[in-house]
């Protein structure tokens, strides 16, 4: 059944890549948009200070999504279509078949579910959701094409993680649904009840947890970070594998960033609900999405592993930290003219 599948995929898998190869352009950049790092570095900056309780909210589920997706991953063992295709050992060695590789292919982590899919999925859940509900639309059609606007980024996100060979269909299809899921069940937290000890206990439990999935992996024979040797053998260039894809920074992301969030609203308090003035939403947006698109382009060298890790934790922490209290407090301070209002 599961090579089944697979194979399934593969042609699947070639189809898109031949039919849409002009287009891949656009389905990089469509990949791009359902890039887990974006939850953290546009969804959540931008739906903050729009928002501050749906911000919070946002930065909630993009963390317990993509952590659940890391230990799902190491438990599910799932391939990628660029390796698998040389790692099956159902094909000669003359009639392997050729899936066109991209800069963003080479992704470390096991493929299922798929992390693209699961994270976007339940991070947009959250958006459409709390703006029907903030702006109590009350049309059918306002609901319809909200929705309707939902699932075909979904599709685009999906199309374009298979044109890029680097997931098979069932996994964008369960990355969906997972997602969904997590995000109709996590839209009810009410983020005006949690306190830096829930931040903190539940940075705690999440690190211990994926740190005994991490061990009982090993202890049953299995290799947590097999599928970084293979990705490495098999991507086209050395260079397109990226250290910052693996499960271990995702869950140092996750950790960090909630950390951040809650050291942020322990030390500056500020109303859930956004009263600042358009003019001054649209420069505290633009200004985070300076922060962390600067940012996100620093990363430290994968020669020591533990550097490393503790670069990328340290960025996340003080990146949210800005964002959640040192952009707010640096336009409180400005006057109160109409300019801002």
């Amino acid at each position: 059944m599961g090579d089944s599948l697979h194979l399934w995929g593969i042609g699947l898998i070639q189809e898109i890549q031949s039919r849409l190869e002009e287009y891949s352009g656009l389905l990089v950049f469509l990949s791009h948009i359902g890039d887990p790092r974006f939850a953290f570095s546009i969804y959540f900056p931008v739906a903050y200070f729009l928002h501050r309780s749906v911000g919070k909210r946002v930065l909630w589920v993009a963390v317990i999504s993509e952590w659940l997706n890391a230990v799902a991953k190491w438990l599910l063992h799932g391939e990628r279509p660029y390796w698998w295709v040389h790692e099956s050992g159902l094909y000669k060695k003359d009639q392997i078949p050729h899936l066109q590789q991209f800069n963003i292919t080479c992704e470390t982590g096991p493929g299922s579910p798929s992390g693209h899919a699961m994270i976007t999925s339940a991070v947009w859940y959250i958006l459409v959701s709390d703006l029907l509900y903030y702006k109590q639309a009350q049309s059918v059609l306002t609901h319809l094409a909200c929705w309707a606007c939902y699932l075909l980024v979904m599709f685009a996100v999906c199309v374009s993680r298979l044109f890029i060979a680097t997931h098979f269909p069932h996994q964008v299809i369960a990355g969906i649904f997972s997602g969904m899921l997590l995000g109709k069940i996590l839209n009810s937290l009410s983020t005006t009840t949690l306190t830096f000890y829930h931040y903190v206990v539940t940075s705690a439990l999440l690190s211990i947890i994926a740190a005994s999935i991490y061990m009982l992996v090993g202890v049953l024979g299995y290799d947590p970070l097999w599928s970084v040797v293979v990705a490495t053998k098999w991507c086209a260039f050395r260079e397109w594998v990226h250290m910052d894809t693996t499960l271990f920074y995702s869950i140092v992301r996750d950790i960090s960033s909630l950390l951040g969030l809650g050291v942020a609203g322990t030390l500056f308090t500020t109303n859930e609900k956004s009263i600042d003035g358009p003019v001054k939403k649209i420069c505290q947006i633009a200004l985070a999405l300076f922060i962390t698109m600067t940012t996100d382009k620093l990363k430290a060298s994968p020669d020591d592993i533990f550097l490393f890790y503790f670069l990328g934790f340290a960025k996340h922490f003080i990146v949210v930290f800005i964002i959640a209290a040192l952009v707010p407090a640096l336009f409180v301070t400005f006057p109160r003219n109409k300019l801002f209002k």
